[in-house]
């Protein structure tokens, strides 16, 4: 949000076995042309970014059997859900 802004975190059982990260923010939103493009390596919109920070962020939640998901809307922002199984420690070694 390159004018300022509020992002938003909520945390809330999604379901008897997951839980959910929502984080929400009121900013610019990202067009859909853009849209399509989040999470390919090394695509980004900013002049220095990498085009890295999303890929691996989706691959960690993917390798700990959880979605991402990316909803925006142009001048009215995005709502980002991660949704990630709930995983019981018993205490014995893996």
């Amino acid at each position: 949000m390159p004018n300022g802004g509020t992002i938003t975190a909520q945390i809330s059982l999604h379901d008897p076995q997951s839980i959910q990260f929502r984080f929400i923010d009121q900013g610019c939103g990202i067009p859909q042309e853009r849209m399509k493009h989040i999470g390919e390596p090394f695509y980004s919109s900013k002049e220095k970014g990498t085009g890295l920070g999303l890929m691996i962020s989706l691959k960690i939640v993917q390798e700990h059997g959880g979605t991402l998901h990316i909803d925006s809307v142009v001048n009215r922002g995005t709502t980002v859900d991660v949704i990630l199984p709930i995983k019981h420690y018993d205490g014995s070694e893996q």
